[in-house]
């Protein structure tokens, strides 16, 4: 409510109106008086202020009177109090459709003994009308002082939930735009779907970025003054946080960034600042580098999905996003003890391939390289093993959308160490009139035949691997033992070929 003033029940309770009758509308005595004017002509429209009470002896409709139960209508539809007529004067009485329209509308038709001057009844209303709005103004100020001098004195999120809670005298609770609990009076109090609360948004800087919730059927009018106040000085709060938040945020990218930039800090000031900033050198870290296209809210999707599965293994991650790289640190509590292992969650590596799996925004067609865990002031090893694990996924790719450094190691040394001219020879000699049919065919024999030599012979994971039947796979084999004649059982010939290829994608073949 932005207006305060009485009720029409307590207007009747002055002792000068103590002889009026309420003819009709009997369930709008709630309605609340603001304002108090006369009528002085017939037709209203647009001149009706909400909450006014209208005084009138009804002489602009003394040849008229059906036009009374209009002019009910014409206040209620303004928001109108009530209407309190003088009508011994210039009506014989009060026509029935009035009456009937003052029923309908629940708009008060009060008949005021015709003696009573106007400003006899205008000046104690309006008295107490004007106490009532500076009590209230009153009111608000004690609460707002209360409320912002928590804020000034850093009392915290929920002293002001506290606060408010028992000004409102009822359970309260502030909540995201995605319905996560942000903070409740009492602590801990579950807001669950039987609740049906009151409720009002939270803005910050024009955006509405949370809900406060009072579990109570109807607040009285300073109840209402207050919760204006708290929604204030909870935005206040909100907006404090998120700038605490975002610095602290940026102050971690400033000290990750010295970290993946050689020469590293000594370990003992990496740990004092890691400390500072939230990030647990306990904790083994590693790090996901994330290659792809990032669209309009993709980010902070990405973003709350890791917060989600942070609060879950009760660690504290970071996320940088970097042109069209996202690299995520990533910690995980060390397992120190066996009984520790029922509480050891999945390895990152395959958390986010299940995000990807699932198609989660900015994921959909990415790869993912990931590094091996390291502690905090090692974790420029694993940052530079997750760049070489996309690198070695751009030219072999694996099937997979997360290509762990460990699983493709020997592909980088190998590929590291290919250097000299024999190599190439013995490329050309092993597999070279495979590479010239793939290159006339437009095929991916060799391809095949690496996954085949990879999966250790076996069809059905070769297949998975290339999205294709199994005798399909079976098919292009036979046809690789045609072109190159090698006995593809014999476990030399699976190593000497593997090599090749290994050189043949990680040395010659174009990046895709």
């Amino acid at each position: 409510m932005d207006k305060t003033g009485i009720t029409i029940d307590e207007v009747l309770e002055i002792p000068i109106l103590r002889n009026a009758r309420v003819l009709a509308g009997s369930q709008g005595l709630n309605r609340v008086v603001q304002f108090i004017d006369v009528m002085e002509v017939p037709d209203l429209k647009g001149w009706v202020k909400e909450g006014v009470l209208m005084l009138t002896t009804a002489y602009a409709i003394r040849d008229n009177p059906s036009e009374l139960a209009g002019l009910i209508r014409v206040l209620d539809q303004g928001g109108g109090a009530a209407l309190a007529i003088k009508p011994a004067r210039f009506l014989k009485g009060i026509p029935q459709d009035a009456l009937d329209a003052s029923d309908e509308t629940g708009l008060p038709l009060i008949e005021v003994p015709s003696e009573i001057p106007y400003t006899d009844i205008t000046r104690p209303i309006m008295e107490q009308v004007l106490d009532r709005q500076a009590a209230l103004l009153r009111r608000s100020e004690e609460v707002y002082k209360t409320l912002t001098t928590m804020v000034l004195q850093n009392s915290g999120i929920q002293a002001v939930s506290d606060n408010v809670a028992g000004l409102l005298r009822a359970p309260v609770a502030v909540i995201d735009n995605e319905g996560e609990l942000i903070v409740s009076s009492p602590a801990g109090l579950a807001w669950d779907l039987s609740r049906t609360p009151l409720e009002w948004t939270i803005n910050v800087d024009r955006r509405n970025v949370a809900r406060l919730l009072v579990d109570k059927k109807e607040l009285d009018e300073m109840e209402l003054v207050g919760i204006e106040q708290a929604r204030l000085v909870l935005a206040l709060e909100l907006m404090r946080n998120k700038i605490v938040a975002d610095t602290e945020m940026r102050l971690r990218g400033n000290f990750i960034d010295e970290l993946l930039t050689p020469p590293v800090p000594p370990r003992h000031e990496v740990e004092q600042r890691a400390r500072k900033l939230g990030l647990n050198v306990e904790h083994l870290w590693e790090v996901a580098v994330i290659e792809g296209e990032w669209a309009a809210g993709e980010e902070e999707l990405l973003t709350k999905r890791l917060e989600e599965e942070a609060r879950i293994r009760r660690v504290s991650p970071h996320v940088e996003f970097r042109s069209n790289r996202a690299v995520l640190f990533l910690p995980s509590m060390e397992i120190k003890r066996v009984e520790d292992n029922r509480n050891r969650f999945n390895p990152w590596a395959d958390t986010l391939e299940e995000w990807a799996s699932d198609k989660l925004p900015g994921l959909t067609g990415s790869r993912i390289g990931q590094g091996g865990q390291k502690r905090l002031w090692e974790i420029y090893d694993s940052y530079n093993e997750a760049r070489k694990a996309l690198n070695v996924s751009r030219r072999i790719g694996q099937g997979r959308f997360v290509i762990c450094y460990e699983e493709v190691e020997i592909y980088d040394l190998l590929g590291n160490a290919m250097e000299g001219p024999e190599f190439a020879e013995l490329f050309n000699r092993k597999l070279g009139k495979l590479r010239q049919y793939d290159e006339e065919h437009n095929g991916d024999l060799m391809r095949i035949f690496l996954y085949y030599l990879e999966s250790r012979g076996s069809l059905i994971d070769t297949s998975n691997r290339l999205f294709i039947h199994r005798n399909s796979v079976k098919y292009r084999l036979e046809r690789i033992r045609d072109i190159t004649g090698f006995d593809l059982n014999d476990p030399r010939e699976q190593l000497v070929c593997q090599l090749c290829l290994i050189y043949y994608y990680m040395r010659v073949n174009p990046v895709e």
